[in-house]
């Protein structure tokens, strides 16, 4: 799959040009608001048209201004839910899916239409009419809708935030599925960091319309300071784990994350058996070139450097455990340890120094957040509480 475009659009005040292309990998559209994200996605969905360039998708003209080629919305091989889109108002969510799923060829059909109705919960609202939904539900029918039409490459405008972070962590693992297993690459419009991230870390930044750099969260990084220049001030790792049991008299909490024993505060009030996750400082995880014997940190986790990135006075390393660890070094640590990509450290983290995500205070900052396996949180100004169930 390849998407290629090169357009320029003048609209008001606002002037686009932009040119980049999309492989078979999905790919995070990134930047502030009013950079131009939804226009973008627009103009690939063909709900905007630009004055001049070319847009294609595996060689088939979605847009040429000197052949004259414009090709409609409904004959594009895009999947797309865009924050503009307002389907039929006079049509119940039933008779919007049925059509969307009649549409489709039987033999390129990727999804059961009942699946569908079941994973994003719209069983009880197929008898509504579009008009009488809330925002959420509209973004959620607009998805099941996209997926029905079994698209080249899906679009998809701050999706998550608009359908709540349960459906979120539903969606997660059939957008992977995709382009795993069917390769269908995501193009993701957000201004949060994490929600991209959670997808995909190859990143399009925009700024006032125009690419401002582009590639892998670490060649982006390394480009300019990302960090700085978003104005982040932390970064957090949010880790799922799973109880296994409580040890009273060693006053902790044993549990496990991807796979790795964790020992944490005591929190007797969570079942054996039950999942909660906890948030770990970046800055708070020091490296190890061995496991340390003799020493009251009970949480030494084996993992393998994946990047190490500058950031102004730190440096972050990614460090792969089976879920991914960020971890803040000043360069002088990374120097004098001579960290290199692909060496084997351990992370060394105090039992106190993982906080239960509802414990969490009021954070008046940015911070980056890390899921784990790769994914990635930008949270905003509030308590984490707030921010994870904002997106």
């Amino acid at each position: 799959m390849l998407l290629d475009m090169n357009v320029k659009l003048r609209r008001g005040h606002f002037d686009l040009t932009t040119q980049f292309s999309v492989h078979d990998t999905s790919v995070g559209l990134f930047g502030k608001s009013g950079a131009g994200k939804s226009t973008v996605l627009g103009l690939i969905a063909g709900t905007i048209q630009p004055q001049s360039g070319h847009i294609s998708l595996n060689g088939k003209i979605l847009f040429d201004s000197r052949k004259g080629i414009i090709m409609p919305r409904e004959q594009r091989p895009v999947g797309a839910v865009l924050q503009i889109d307002c389907a039929d108002s006079s049509e119940t969510v039933r008779d919007n899916l049925n059509s969307a799923y009649h549409r489709t060829l039987k033999q390129r059909r990727l999804f059961k239409l009942d699946y569908l109705i079941g994973l994003l919960e719209l069983g009880t609202i197929l008898d509504d009419t579009i008009q009488l939904l809330s925002a959420g539900e509209r973004q959620r029918v607009a998805l099941a809708r996209a997926l029905l039409k079994a698209p080249k490459i899906l679009l998809l405008d701050e999706t998550f935030a608009a359908i709540g972070n349960g459906f979120r962590a539903q969606l997660l693992p059939i957008l992977k599925r995709l382009q795993d297993e069917f390769g269908l690459p995501v193009l993701y419009a957000s201004q949060s960091l994490g929600e991209i991230l959670d997808l995909t870390d190859q990143l399009v930044v925009l700024e006032q319309g125009k690419v401002l750099r582009s590639g892998s969260l670490r060649e982006v990084a390394k480009q300019q300071d990302i960090f700085s220049y978003l104005g982040i001030c932390q970064i957090d790792n949010i880790l799922p784990v799973n109880i296994r049991h409580h040890d009273r008299i060693a006053g902790c909490s044993m549990a496990d994350s991807f796979g790795l024993p964790l020992t944490l505060p005591l929190r007797p009030q969570f079942k054996v058996g039950s999942q909660t996750q906890v948030s770990i400082r970046a800055r708070d995880i020091a490296l190890s070139r061995s496991y340390i014997e003799g020493i009251s940190i009970q949480n030494q986790i084996k993992g393998r450097i994946c990047a190490l990135i500058p950031s102004g006075e730190s440096v972050i390393v990614q460090v792969d455990c089976g879920g991914t660890l960020l971890v803040e070094i000043t360069p002088g640590a990374c120097r004098n340890m001579g960290l290199q990509e692909g060496e084997i450290v351990y992370c060394l983290i105090k039992t106190h120094a993982l906080v239960y995500i509802n414990e969490l205070d009021a954070l008046p900052y940015q911070r980056v957040v890390n899921h784990g396996d790769g994914y990635y949180y930008l949270g905003a100004t509030g308590s984490a509480s707030a921010d994870i169930s904002a997106h």
